[in-house]
């Protein structure tokens, strides 16, 4: 459960629509809309003793001000583009992903790295994304659903590949123990680095809203007894959590900290 109370409302310009809109959203994650009646967002939010709101504005882009955060593709549009022009991507070297696959990403987030597994499990996969923090999942969700035409191209057709992901607020652990053995093809867990990394000011908006859930050998375990293939675990190469959990074997590039551990579903023996 999120440590923080939160509420959707609309920018003061916004019409009927945006306000029927806001209102479903609210109702869906089961939180209170606030009519906006030009009020200042801290007036409402003081009001209702809330830590953050949501506003939709007129356009229907939906936002956080403080702190500030919305959607955007980030880095999956220019992986993307690499991908399309025959370069390697190393999450998808690492996730083995082919046509038709259904991926299970645990730590959703913006859904950069959903984006490119969407991309290669093509039409016929899926791709499911958990993310803990309700907030975090309604921006990505919205994101996914209506802001994904202004970054559509040829080259990046983002609009198809964002259907093929849905999102569901939950953790992960939770999850997985209502799965049945061998549900998915890939479980896939890039939890937030404690450290921040001041140079990605994107991923530093999430910190106070992220799930620091640990992952350990019970989250390891329910994920490999769910997996079809392999769990995937994105981390600095010099996490102990390779050692420790026994990963099978790592990818990583010589121009980052970051590294893939890989554990094989076939190494693992597991009731069913």
């Amino acid at each position: 459960m999120p440590g923080y109370r939160w509420g959707v409302t609309t920018s003061t310009k916004s019409g009927r629509d945006q306000v029927e809109k806001a209102l479903e959203l609210a109702g869906r994650y089961n939180v209170p809309y606030m009519p906006r009646e030009r009020l200042s967002l801290s007036h409402l939010k003081a009001d209702r003793g809330l830590d953050y709101l949501l506003t939709l504005d007129r356009d229907c882009h939906l936002f956080m001000e403080e702190p500030p955060l919305h959607w955007h593709p980030s880095m999956a549009i220019p992986r993307l583009r690499q991908i399309a022009a025959g370069k390697p991507d190393i999450f998808l070297t690492a996730a083995g992903l082919t046509s038709g696959q259904q991926v299970l990403d645990c730590t959703l987030g913006l859904a950069a790295d959903a984006l490119v597994a969407a991309w290669a499990v093509g039409e016929e996969g899926k791709v499911l994304g958990l993310e803990a923090s309700p907030i975090i999942a309604a921006i990505t969700d919205w994101g996914l659903r209506r802001e994904t035409p202004q970054f559509d191209s040829k080259k990046t057709p983002l609009v198809a590949i964002a259907r093929r992901i849905s999102v569901l607020s939950a953790e992960a652990l939770d999850y997985l123990r209502g799965q049945e053995a061998d549900s998915w093809d890939v479980v896939y867990f890039d939890p937030m680095f404690r450290a921040a990394n001041h140079q990605s000011s994107g991923i530093n908006n999430l910190r106070p809203l992220a799930c620091y859930a640990p992952f350990d050998q019970e989250v390891l375990t329910e994920a490999l007894r769910v997996s079809r293939r392999r769990v995937v675990l994105k981390e600095r190469w010099f996490s102990p959590l390779f050692k420790k959990l026994e990963a099978t074997r790592l990818e990583k590039t010589k121009y980052g900290p970051v590294a893939y551990g890989i554990w094989e579903k076939e190494r693992y023996t597991y009731d069913k």
